[in-house]
């Protein structure tokens, strides 16, 4: 299925958060995670001070940069609060005076119990989950959480909308890295192994930027990326794969 009406959709990762921090210092088999500053829901994790350097630096670096013609003219946001607030700190650093409209649809990846685990602590939690998992990466629910063909289904319903609603616009997203593989895999027509291949060999970074433009016949097409070349001098920060 081809994507068409917006002139143009850009899609930011929101930048480091306090869980991307708190997993990297625990390593893909550590032990324990240190909570530590975490909140009890996956929804109110913030962003680390670099988290929020990351953010800004997509306002200052990458969208004030934007030529006019170029600029985004509506703001969508995931309701986390990392996505939350790195469009607040994007968009003030970029002197943009737009709204941000929350999308439930925009969420994470809802893991369940396991988004504040490490490798380690998932198989000391359930042995048999990661096997589960891999038997079926696309339609395996995990306990009390949704399968990866959950959240798709969820951002082709956002992206129907989207396309009705606003033909001509340049659309702006701040969400999470398993939300802009998906939705590439959306825009794309791309196989679940062509999804796999990119969530492990080509991650959207923390803060990075992703486009697809409307071509001559208005179906978007690929754009960039994983774009983090406005980040030269504030870090990129840890890469997260979690699909």
């Amino acid at each position: 299925m081809r994507y068409r009406g917006p002139a143009e959709l850009a899609v930011v990762r929101h930048g480091q958060s306090r869980l991307n921090a708190a997993l990297a210092a625990a390593g893909p088999d550590g032990g324990s995670l240190d909570a530590d500053g975490l909140p009890a829901r996956d929804a109110d994790v913030d962003l680390t001070p670099l988290g929020g350097a990351q953010a800004r630096a997509v306002g200052s670096g990458w969208l004030a940069g934007l030529p006019e013609h170029r600029g985004p003219g509506v703001v969508f946001s995931s309701t986390y609060l990392r996505a939350r607030r790195t469009a607040e700190l994007a968009l003030d650093a970029a002197g943009a005076d737009l709204p941000v409209h929350l999308d439930e649809r925009l969420r994470d990846h809802d893991t369940g119990p396991f988004g504040f685990m490490t490798r380690a602590m998932v198989r000391e939690y359930d042995p048999e989950e990661v096997p589960r998992r891999l038997a079926d990466r696309m339609h395996h629910r995990p306990e009390r959480g949704e399968s990866l063909a959950d959240v798709l289904l969820r951002l082709r319903s956002f992206l129907r909308d989207v396309c009705a609603e606003y033909p001509g616009e340049r659309v702006l997203l701040f969400t999470h890295e398993p939300v802009v593989v998906l939705l590439r895999g959306a825009l794309e027509g791309l196989s679940e192994d062509e999804m796999w291949r990119i969530s492990g060999e080509e991650p959207a970074g923390t803060a990075s930027v992703s486009r697809w433009t409307a071509d001559a016949a208005g179906d978007l097409r690929p754009d960039g990326y994983g774009i983090v070349t406005h980040l030269a001098g504030v870090g990129e920060g840890v890469r997260r794969v979690r699909m």
